[in-house]
């Protein structure tokens, strides 16, 4: 197949995995630290492959997510779109960082996302203060590295050069 096409059903099927591991039922006790499977890799694809996730996209999946998870419709998508502009506009500054910049730069964009999410309920008026939320972020950003060089194998063995 096509180098094109192959990176675009990679892209997309990565993007659904993520958005299933993201609505995954989970036990109680691991309701509160749920990673942000689908906002990690926003921001890989928005800094390592440009070409196929930009913000309109990013806006797409996080539409799904919301119909998906039942909450305020667009919620997710702004949280996304805006994670995957900011990723996008400095991809080609963060690419260089060492794995424990990008981990504080990953950090940022997700704590940056969490501050929207709280704005928006704040708005809403169900304004609650989840100190789970910023704990799951935290494990968010110490996983990237990981996170990161899986999707980077993966995409080295799909993807054909």
């Amino acid at each position: 197949m096509n180098k094109k096409l192959n990176n675009l059903i990679f892209v997309w099927s990565m993007m659904l995995l993520t958005t299933m591991m993201t609505i995954m039922p989970l036990p109680n006790f691991f309701y509160g630290i749920r990673i942000e499977w689908i906002s990690l890799a926003v921001i890989f694809f928005s800094m390592m492959n440009v070409s196929l996730m930009g913000v309109i996209a990013a806006w797409a999946i996080g539409l799904l997510l919301d119909l998906l998870q039942g909450g305020l419709l667009g919620e997710n998508a702004l949280i996304l779109s805006v994670i995957s502009y900011l990723s996008y506009r400095f991809r080609f500054q963060v690419r260089v960082y060492p794995d424990w910049q990008l981990m504080i730069v990953t950090l940022f964009f997700l704590s940056f996302g969490n501050l929207i999410s709280l704005w928006i309920r704040g708005f809403s008026g169900r304004i609650i203060f989840i100190t789970e939320e910023w704990l799951s972020i935290l494990i968010a950003a110490l996983i990237w590295p990981i996170f990161m060089r899986l999707l980077q194998m993966l995409q080295n063995y799909f993807v054909e050069d």
